[in-house]
């Protein structure tokens, strides 16, 4: 998707269509580019050891740094470094009230003319209207979504932009991935049983343990009060 979004996202449909372009506008080359990823979990650092292969230079915020371990080839800068040096900023991190639209106006105002934006992780972390209206002003050259706002309408000015290239949210529809992503399903409900915690909590929920007292099940903070959180967790 990000060598796509800087070689021109439209010119496949027009081959496709039974066009030849012609005199092809020229796209942009990854190698030497510098790609900011927000938020560094384990889908940011899979996304950094592959963009690491096309020569991009990285750079990543998240909630807490990471070790020097975990961060390879990768450097550590602020949210506001972030949006100023990519050249190409991939969304990759959470949903929750303090991350929606956590890229807005303000956010494109800050980034260099003719940035990639690529959001593979949920919809509503990106303004779509924002989105929309960098684009026309050419702040944002070109997108790369599998998730949106609305699911699964596409906000107006996306879907007939030829720079943008949309996917039907497909992350993870591969016969591989569905079968891990089940086997981890079953890994998470054994470790909460046998363990009273789970494998894959995400880090508000460290802190947490599933308690069986055989009136009411739930997860509870590990000082012992109710903290609401149920199997939907899971």
């Amino acid at each position: 998707m990000v060598r796509s979004c800087l070689q021109r996202t439209g010119l496949p449909a027009y081959h496709a269509s039974g066009q030849w372009f012609g005199k092809t506008p020229l796209g942009r080359d990854p190698r030497g580019k510098t790609l900011g990823i927000l938020g560094m979990g384990g889908i940011g650092r899979e996304v950094a050891n592959r963009a690491k292969a096309f020569g991009m230079n990285i750079i990543y915020h998240n909630r807490h740094r990471l070790s020097r371990e975990l961060e390879a080839h990768a450097t550590y800068v602020s949210f506001d470094d972030l949006l100023r040096r990519s050249d190409v900023l991939s969304l990759n991190l959470a949903l929750n009230a303090s991350t929606r639209h956590i890229i807005s106006r303000p956010e494109f105002n800050k980034m260099k003319e003719g940035v990639v934006i690529i959001n593979t992780a949920r919809g509503a972390l990106i303004d779509e209207k924002a989105l929309v209206e960098a684009l026309n002003s050419g702040k944002v050259l070109s997108a790369g979504l599998d998730v949106y706002e609305n699911e699964p309408s596409i906000e107006p000015g996306l879907a007939d932009n030829p720079r943008v290239m949309l996917l039907p949210h497909i992350g993870t529809t591969t016969f591989e991935t569905q079968r891990d992503m089940e086997l981890l399903v079953l890994e998470n409900l054994r470790a909460c049983l046998e363990k009273g915690t789970l494998v894959t909590l995400v880090p508000s929920q460290r802190d947490t343990i599933y308690q069986n007292n055989g009136h009411a099940n739930g997860f509870v903070e590990r000082n012992g009060h109710q903290n609401g959180r149920n199997g939907h967790y899971l």
